[in-house]
């Protein structure tokens, strides 16, 4: 084993930890926390951990494979895969046009090079279509980031006040620098809170200062009457609003229009919970708010998302230390301009330019005639 230890940094998910590794030939032999990066600070989640079971187990793929007519498979060499799958692609190109490739994937989390490698790949062949694993779960929100805040906002929850978490449980699934630690941290100070809306109770409720046990699929009704207490009780930061947002009034004639304790029983909880909570982000100094898949791949997803960035952007957390601030990108995961922003066969609605995950088999299986007399 090489006793030098090298510094990288974990691609299992977008917090992208850094790490030390120490190397046995392709192996990594040890993991350790680097307490010189400047976000984990020696943290390391379990995924970290494993790197080498997900580098090197046992049913990896170490070499291209090609069907073969009955089946089977047959190793063969990297030169001669892309130049056979090149051949094809342009074959296909050729003969049906471009719009006819359909492009699923583009990087995995924590590591999108493959979606910015992918797009030059599909603007030389044409390709107008595309998925990847984020369109049963990302599409909406972040949909609802571009009309809102122009770009993805990320929440800063070392130093919050306040911090919230919809349909999350970051004690197992992380996506926050040091969760555990982040976590104990604001469960232990009077002087901050930590607020969890979930049907679960999970590990990152049970030390919750608020935990929210809405009914599943009813967190709509609560995000709402949260949001509703805020306007009725003017709890809003009219001068933010003012500097940066427009339409407000729509808006809140709407939420004006919440009839909270009705929302709060939908939701299976009591009015005063909603009030409490509602009153506790809108006065504290700074608050972040984080959704997940709980209320993404759940009813009224979408909508649960415009809701849930209300609470930070009708309280002025933007922008600013412990609250929302905008991240920074490579490059795009997702597009919203397309030439169609509906599928070619179904008619599907195309949200951020991902078609829609349970849609694909029809699209793909449709015959061609079909295809390019939507096109």
């Amino acid at each position: 084993m090489n006793d030098e230890w090298r510094q990288t940094a974990c691609i299992l998910c977008t917090v992208n930890c850094g790490i030390e590794v120490k190397l046995e030939g392709r192996h990594i032999a040890r993991v350790r926390g680097n307490k010189n990066h400047v976000s984990s600070r020696s943290y390391p989640c379990e995924k970290a951990q494993r790197l080498d079971y997900y580098q090197n187990r046992r049913d990896r793929l170490t070499t291209p494979l090609r069907r073969r007519g009955d089946g089977s498979f047959e190793e063969i060499d990297w030169d001669t895969a892309t130049g056979e799958v090149a051949a094809r692609l342009r074959e296909v190109k050729d003969k049906l046009g471009g719009e006819s490739i359909f492009y699923y994937g583009g990087g995995g989390q924590g590591n999108h090079l493959g979606g910015v490698y992918g797009a030059a790949t599909r603007r030389a062949l044409g390709s107008i279509y595309s998925s990847n694993a984020l369109a049963q779960e990302k599409t909406g929100e972040f949909w609802v980031d571009g009309l809102l805040c122009g770009g993805r906002p990320v929440p800063d929850f070392e130093n919050a006040e306040v911090a919230v978490f919809v349909g999350k449980n970051p004690w197992q699934s992380h996506g926050v620098q040091r969760a555990p630690v982040v976590l104990r941290e604001i469960a232990n100070d009077p002087n901050r809170a930590l607020i969890v809306i979930d049907p679960r109770r999970t590990e990152t409720a049970e030390i919750a200062t608020h935990h929210l046990q809405v009914k599943p699929g009813t967190d709509a009704f609560c995000l709402a009457a949260i949001l509703g207490v805020m306007v009725q009780e003017d709890l809003i930061d009219h001068d933010f609003l003012v500097e940066h947002a427009a339409n407000e009034t729509e808006l809140f004639d709407a939420l004006l229009a919440v009839p909270v304790a009705d929302y709060a029983a939908r939701a299976g909880l009591r009015e005063e919970q909603i009030r409490e909570v509602a009153c506790l982000i809108a006065r504290a100094s700074s608050a972040a708010v984080l959704e997940e898949l709980g209320i993404e791949q759940n009813l009224h997803s979408t909508l649960n998302s415009y809701l849930e960035k209300l609470l930070f952007i009708l309280t002025g957390n933007f922008g600013k230390r412990g609250a929302m601030n905008l991240h920074t990108n490579l490059g795009r995961l997702t597009s919203g301009t397309r030439r169609s922003q509906t599928t070619p066969v179904g008619g599907h609605r195309i949200i951020s330019g991902l078609v829609p995950c349970n849609v694909i088999p029809d699209e793909i299986l449709t015959p061609i005639r079909s295809v390019s007399a939507r096109c």
